[in-house]
């Protein structure tokens, strides 16, 4: 994998040996470093891996260096007194890996056959490995999770609980980021929803609506926990940004769930903590009667007067309904006794939606074909299609890439385009940071059919100057034309003195450097519910099996004093964060952020066996 990576594959492996060097020498330093680099260890904007991404590369690297640890330092590394494993919760896990690998099974069957492609994306067989990884992932992580808790529990929750806060840090600064460059940090009017740096985005989800669920707990506990000014300044400042990345998200969900869970952790630190007793210390008093003024100041901005989000709840009765439409079209995807017990296949919620519901398509779609030349070389180019029923929404789903301009001005793009009938093309250049554009240069042209011949196409750039630098420019080439498809390649991007801009633009390394893109549109791609995402991809076993883990989990932290008071109370607060969030939002289909998923629970019924 590091080696087929499209930018740094000797930087990817050497990463990697690093990793798992620390690993070995320092067993259970990914209990801090897979949380904290979990947001952002993720190219496709770049790499165009839709699959697979570099957070793969740290995690194997995690398992290598964790499994040779436990063959040659298991006996160095006592275990503390009263430590016990749970048969039962094994016989779980299995059965979770036996429900998740007939979901794998019926999902590659369901795409067709097995066929591996670096490059796949929605409907091809790869989507069913990138959706099933994060379950692979937890399940190979568990043995060193359950190790690092028996050997030293309170070490161990304190690297999770601040590699949690340092990947929450990480999300709220690309939050301000993006919205300074963008709509501005104080304008809560316009229609601009952050990403972060969570690029599976690139078709709509709600990553990271379940990553601040799950997140914003370790800010109350950073809060709570600190002990001197500094510290507490630290968390403050960590709690005020987590509150203003949440607030912008505008998802009702969100709210629900951080304000659940601020309630939570006050009862139950109030009831539990021993460092209760500090809170009354006249620094804290004052300091947390700031942080709440900024707390209601920020909530009011959001909330009050004519702002984008008092529009989005005016409209909620018309956003069930059109939500609940979507429930049912994606219930009736499961149509025999076989689809209701194990589900149509992990992955397969996209294609099957689709395909399956009238009118409810994709908005567009990209392939990768070759051809041979009649001197025996080989030419690739990429079909781009738009569906005939989405004529409000052409030009909506482009092939994307970023782009470098390092001062250039962009005069002209030139690519060779082959189409059977008449074409509308368009292509730009934007700052865009995923889904929202600000200045952009563009041009259009109608592409007639050339007797199945390819044609030279050469476009100008016209539009207002953009500002190269810390804003992302985007590259994008899109069709208008309802029902029509182009087949598109030698693409470039010329600068003013004449240097090409584009990477790849022969499609020689197949789709490295292009990431499709939707905007707008976004139906097809999620069922804006877990409950539903696990029953339609798992069925009725994959539902029981995830129940079981999450039941367990909270039965754990319940019913274990020894567990209360502690990090793992916002660990508890995260997951019933995202059981929240995951009433109206996906979350499986976002690796990362179900690998937080299942870590959490499990990290709860890890410390309940200590005894």
């Amino acid at each position: 994998m590091a080696l087929n990576h499209p930018l740094w594959p000797m930087g990817m492996l050497v990463l990697q040996s690093c990793v798992l060097v620390l690993e070995v020498a320092y067993p259970g330093a990914w209990l801090f470093l897979v949380p904290a680099s979990l947001p952002f260890l993720n190219f496709s904007p770049w790499t165009g891996w839709v699959a697979f991404e570099e957070l793969d590369l740290m995690l194997l690297a995690v398992l290598a260096g964790g499994y040779i640890r436990l063959v040659v330092g298991y006996a160095s590394e006592p275990v503390v007194a009263g430590s016990r494993r749970n048969g039962l919760f094994a016989l779980l896990l299995f059965a979770l890996a036996v429900t998740g690998a007939v979901s794998f099974v019926r999902g590659v069957t369901d795409a067709g056959g097995w066929a591996f492609d670096w490059f796949g994306t929605y409907t091809h067989a790869v989507n069913t490995v990138r959706v099933s990884k994060s379950l692979v992932y937890a399940l190979l992580l568990w043995p060193l999770m359950d190790r690092q808790l028996r050997c030293n529990p309170q070490r161990s929750q304190r690297l999770f609980a601040l590699g949690m806060m340092v990947g929450l840090a990480w999300v709220s600064l690309a939050v301000l980021w993006d919205r300074h460059n963008f709509v501005g940090i104080f304008d809560t009017d316009a229609n601009y929803r952050t990403v972060a740096t969570f690029w599976e985005m690139h078709v709509g989800g709600a990553a990271i609506d379940a990553y601040l669920a799950m997140a914003t707990p370790f800010a109350f506990l950073a809060l709570a926990s600190a002990r001197r000014p500094v510290a507490w300044g630290m968390a403050s400042v960590l709690t005020l940004l987590a509150a203003y990345a949440s607030l912008t998200t505008f998802s009702r969900g969100v709210y629900l769930a951080v304000g659940l869970q601020l309630l939570f952790a006050i009862y139950e630190w109030c009831k539990y903590s021993t460092l209760v007793k500090q809170l009354w210390a006249r620094w804290r008093i004052w300091g947390t009667f700031v942080v709440a003024v900024l707390v209601v100041m920020e909530i009011y901005a959001v909330l009050g007067g004519d702002s984008y989000m008092n529009k989005r709840l005016a409209s909620s009765g018309q956003d069930m309904t059109r939500r609940l439409a979507h429930w049912w079209s994606g219930v009736g995807l499961l149509k025999s006794p076989a689809d209701w017990l194990a589900g149509k296949g992990l992955g397969r919620l996209p294609a099957n939606y689709s395909a399956q519901v009238p009118g409810e398509n994709f908005s567009g779609s990209v392939a990768l074909r070759s051809e041979t030349l009649s001197d025996g070389n080989t030419r690739r180019y990429a079909v781009l299609s738009v569906p005939d029923n989405l004529e409000d929404l052409t030009g909506n789903f482009a092939l994307t890439q970023r782009v470098d301009l390092s001062g250039s001005n962009v005069n002209i793009v030139q690519m060779r385009v082959r189409v059977d009938k008449p074409v509308a093309l368009t292509v730009v250049l934007c700052q865009r940071y995923l889904l929202y554009d600000r200045d952009c240069q563009g041009a259009s042209t109608q592409v007639e059919p050339g007797l199945g011949e390819w044609q030279a196409v050469q476009l100008p750039l016209s539009g207002p100057p953009l500002v190269w630098g810390s804003i992302p420019i985007t590259f994008a080439v899109s069709l208008d034309t309802p029902g029509a498809s182009a087949d598109i390649t030698q693409l470039q991007v010329t600068g003013d003195a004449g240097q090409e801009l584009l990477l790849n633009g022969d499609f020689s390394e197949r789709m490295a450097h292009w990431l499709p893109s939707a905007q707008s549109y976004y139906v097809p791609w999620h069922i804006d519910n877990l409950y539903l995402e696990v029953l339609i991809e798992r069925g009725v076993l994959g539902v029981l099996g995830l129940a079981g883990l999450i039941l367990w989990a909270m039965a754990s932290f319940l019913l274990s004093p020894q567990v209360r008071g502690s990090a793992l109370t916002a660990t508890a607060a995260g997951l019933c964060g995202a059981l929240v969030v995951g009433l109206v939002s996906s979350i499986m289909d976002v690796p990362r952020v179900a690998l937080l998923f299942y870590l959490l629970p499990m990290l709860l019924i890890g410390k309940s066996n200590q005894r």
